[in-house]
């Protein structure tokens, strides 16, 4: 699915997107039924990153390349390898309560023994020349391209494997 209400049997009444929808060059837009559009008057709804026609431009070439099956296909197996990955990762050092999230947006939630650490790891994964992210002070996150190779998974998620091993064994 290109957005994740899709697969839920849910239709929004307002989407908000941005950030990917112009593969990294600024936009944001809100999509609306024709219900809720009809209340937005002229000059109600404004947006930064919305409407100049280079960032439309972007977006709509983005869409065109996302919105294919084969990619919106491979995000499910390339989800399905990240969590295939973490899940041999956290069996070895039993440092996740959870792998959640959808897609390529991915959040390991760190058990008690490790709680309030989400930046320690990250900060061991920098050292193994790895980009993470943390939500929160307990959430290791990872957010790469709709369209890695598996071998950039692969490789990094031994790399955090490394960073994960450095942390373990330092207590």
């Amino acid at each position: 699915h290109l957005y994740a209400y899709m697969g839920l049997g849910v239709t929004p009444d307002i989407l908000t997107t941005a950030k990917s929808l112009g593969g990294g060059f600024p936009i944001g837009a809100m999509l609306t039924t024709a219900d809720i559009a009809a209340h937005l008057k002229p000059g109600t709804h404004g947006s930064t990153y919305g409407g100049n026609p280079l960032a439309c431009a972007v977006a709509e070439k983005a869409l065109d390349i996302v919105n294919q099956p084969e990619v919106l296909e491979g995000v499910l197996k390339k989800e399905a390898l990240f969590r295939e990955l973490l899940g041999a990762i956290n069996e070895k050092y039993n440092v996740f309560e959870e792998v959640r999230g959808q897609g390529m947006l991915l959040g390991c939630a760190l058990n008690e023994k490790y709680q309030g650490r989400a930046r320690d790891f990250m900060m061991a994964a920098t050292k193994e020349n790895l980009m993470c992210l943390v939500a929160g002070m307990n959430v290791i996150r990872f957010a790469p391209s709709l369209v890695i190779p598996d071998e950039d998974i692969k490789e990094g998620l031994a790399r955090f494997e490394r960073a994960v091993a450095a942390v373990v064994n330092a207590e």
